[in-house]
């Protein structure tokens, strides 16, 4: 743990920033902060993980504040599962096993309970699954060479169909890709993993996708592409660089580096979670005991923050994948403990006014899952 995480972290400071908070609900009644997370607590959310190397996708009920309780059930796709995503209104979840490659729709019930529905077969190995904002357009990005894109429609059961041609990337090496849909629907990002590229992708009306249109260099290994939530600005995490580096994005979806990046994480850093508000982004290290954490400036460019270790005490425990509470006033970080067969352990950190974790040291919960390679965790609201 840094000297900075250390005067920073603890439900101490915590406690301080909470009574801080409630303060200035008192003195300004428009106080928007403490009205989002009273919000998110009462309504909570559901929380899903699985593991790689293991069969099952296992589900909480969660909230800001209590502690996660277990939902029944455990559905079970197949295992070498990378990806899981769900639809944005939070009605579906969606797992791809590479084992017996397919999409397998989950309906979420009220209480967080997954009823499986008919899967759709994929033509090679699914690496990741994203949304449009539509809630009915999705894109499964699959083949570890001679990559596709796999158009897809969900329909108002959940069950998904194909929308159109799967799309080649157009370069044999490319593969192994994940992606991300812009908040407007206007473009897919794909970052492909051995070209060391971003690619851009169009999205039509109808759901469509056209050939790439731009591909511009990143650093080693890119994976998991982001776009901040106004739209401006695209990052993608350089598993192998150990660093991230961040684009600006023109009215038509192309791209232009930002002045300064890539910027330095920590070693192997992946599925990264960014404020709803689009002032901090946090990259979890699966080579590292520490989150990163930045201050995203006007610009695009990343200042960084105080590190915060994931599990301090236990040596070799990292974390692999994010996800934030609806308030943004939570992340979520799911890890992998070796001492325990690579049991995924999930933990919560506040997030501070200034962008600064800390962590909550009442959640360690063990899932019973094993290996956090890839997209495998996923939150979704409560409706």
């Amino acid at each position: 743990m840094t000297s900075d995480s250390t005067s920073t972290g603890g439900r101490g400071a915590w406690r301080k920033r909470m009574l801080a908070s409630a303060l200035a609900a008192i003195v300004l009644p428009g106080f928007s902060a403490t009205a989002q997370l009273a919000a998110a607590d009462t309504a909570g959310y559901h929380l899903y993980v699985h593991g790689f190397l293991s069969n099952g996708i296992v589900g909480y009920n969660a909230s800001d504040t209590a502690a996660p309780t277990p939902i029944a059930g455990r559905p079970t796709p197949g295992a070498l599962n990378w990806p899981q995503a769900a639809t944005p209104d939070g009605r579906f979840l969606f797992a791809a096993p590479g084992s017996d490659p397919r999409l397998i729709p989950y309906a979420i019930g009220a209480d967080g309970e997954l009823t499986p529905g008919t899967a759709l077969p994929m033509p090679d190995v699914p690496v990741d699954i994203v949304f449009a904002p539509n809630n009915r357009d999705a894109f499964v990005l699959v083949g570890l060479q001679n990559a596709k894109v796999v158009p897809v429609r969900i329909g108002a059961d959940g069950t998904p169909v194909p929308n159109g041609a799967p799309i080649p990337f157009g370069e044999p090496l490319d593969g192994v890709a994940s992606g991300t849909v812009s908040p407007d629907g206007r473009q897919l990002y794909v970052a492909s993993l051995l070209p060391r590229q971003l690619l851009v992708f169009d999205i039509g009306a109808d759901g469509s996708v056209s050939p790439a249109k731009q591909r511009i260099g990143t650093g080693l290994n890119p994976i998991y592409p982001r776009v901040s939530p106004d739209g401006r600005h695209v990052y993608v995490v350089n598993e192998i660089s150990g660093s991230m580096s961040g684009y600006a994005r023109a009215q038509d979806g192309s791209l232009t580096e930002i002045a300064g990046s890539p910027f330095p994480t920590g070693l192997l850093p992946h599925v990264t979670s960014m404020t709803p508000d689009g002032r901090f982004l946090y990259v979890p290290n699966m080579g590292s005991a520490h989150i990163s954490a930045f201050a995203v400036e006007p610009s695009g460019a990343l200042t960084p923050l105080p590190d915060v270790d994931f599990a301090p005490g236990q040596p070799g425990v990292f974390a692999e994948s994010t996800v934030l509470s609806p308030s943004g006033d939570v992340l979520w970080a799911l890890g992998t403990d070796p001492l325990r067969g690579g049991e995924e352990i999930l933990r919560r950190f506040r997030i501070g006014p200034d962008g600064i974790l800390d962590l909550d040291e009442s959640v360690s919960v063990y899932t019973g899952t094993y290996v956090a390679d890839g997209r495998t965790m996923s939150l979704v609201s409560r409706r």
